[in-house]
């Protein structure tokens, strides 16, 4: 179970990152953005890949990811239209981002495995 200030931020690697193709997925949500890192693996999978914009399987041993971490109080109100928006090829999980500000616990949108496929 994610705690409260997690269901408040969303770390993006991909298309809802500001400047990115879906930000505007976000762009009506009041909030802030901070730069952050997770660890794990990107992989050509998912349909963010045909954007150019791969998935992302979280493995704490895995090279760093860099993310934009979103802020928002809006954002627990949202999460439904955003995870339908995502699909069934990501799935949403908790996890530790870390920033200048220490280690803040965040939702991120996963390669889901069924849809990543075998990896090495």
């Amino acid at each position: 179970m994610a705690s409260a200030k997690a269901t408040m931020r969303l770390a993006s690697y991909g298309t809802l990152a500001p400047g990115k193709p879906n930000h505007h997925q976000l762009a009506g949500l009041k909030g802030r953005w901070l730069k952050g890192v997770v660890r794990g693996h990107l992989y050509d999978s998912g349909w963010g890949a045909a954007l150019g914009y791969p998935g992302l399987i979280l493995d704490e041993n895995g090279p760093e990811v860099t993310v934009h971490l979103f802020e928002s109080s809006d954002l627990p109100a949202h999460w439904e239209r955003l995870d339908e928006f995502e699909g069934p090829g990501y799935v949403r999980v908790v996890v530790p981002v870390n920033t200048d500000e220490g280690v803040l616990e965040a939702y991120l949108y996963s390669l889901a495995p069924e849809a990543s496929g075998p990896h090495p």
